[in-house]
């Protein structure tokens, strides 16, 4: 069912406070912001940033949710059809950088939208999480626990993405085939291994 003129006018209106915050988020915290500086780069009245917000919590818990939906969906993408937990924490590390290299205002967002980002039970690692919760179980990979080896890839992954973020264009693949193959090496696979899993994933993703 297609949306009337009305009901598109208030999503494109509720977009642009999203989009606004998610610009200003690239240099400012969400605290150092204000409705006025939101409404005025959004382009629209004070008086209607209440009428989508209580308040700038609320739009920050509705930003932070359309970005990890946004990423998360990415991901699942990416490992439809893919069964091993390695290969599906390779590719899923390809695919963030790709992500947030095109999406740059994205990433300085997401760091600040997620400050508790390598806590493993931050819902926005579930994925992962599920990851190593079937590596483990087939002994596939191996972690003294589940939340070491979550705050592990979360962390190469956040390393990786401020790493691909400040060299030149063309340099992501050779940063994720060095520290994913690290990474996977660490969890308990074959050095040689861990490589190939990488440069397929590098390839198959990033390429």
């Amino acid at each position: 069912m297609s949306l009337g003129r009305r009901e598109r006018r208030k999503l494109a209106t509720r977009e642009a406070l999203l989009d606004a915050t998610q610009v200003l988020l690239a240099s400012r915290t969400m605290d150092a912001l204000s409705v006025d500086e939101i409404v005025q780069r959004a382009d629209v009245a004070r008086g209607t940033f209440y009428n989508y917000f209580a308040d700038k919590d609320a739009l920050e818990r509705e930003l932070a949710a359309h970005v990890r939906t946004r990423v998360e969906n990415e991901i699942a993408r990416i490992n439809e059809g893919i069964s091993d937990p390695a290969e599906r924490i390779a590719r899923a590390f390809c695919c963030v950088l790709r992500f947030f290299l095109r999406e740059r205002e994205q990433a300085a967002a997401m760091a600040r939208l997620f400050p508790r980002a390598t806590d493993p039970a931050a819902p926005i690692n579930s994925g992962v999480r599920s990851d190593v919760t079937k590596g483990l179980e087939r002994g596939r990979i191996v972690a003294p626990s589940e939340d070491v080896a979550v705050a592990a890839i979360v962390g190469v992954f956040m390393a990786g993405v401020n790493r691909a973020l400040d060299l030149p264009s063309g340099k992501a693949g050779t940063v994720a085939i060095g520290m994913g193959t690290i990474l996977l090496h660490g969890l308990g696979i074959s050095r040689s291994q861990a490589e190939r899993v990488m440069s397929q994933a590098v390839q198959s993703v990033l390429h």
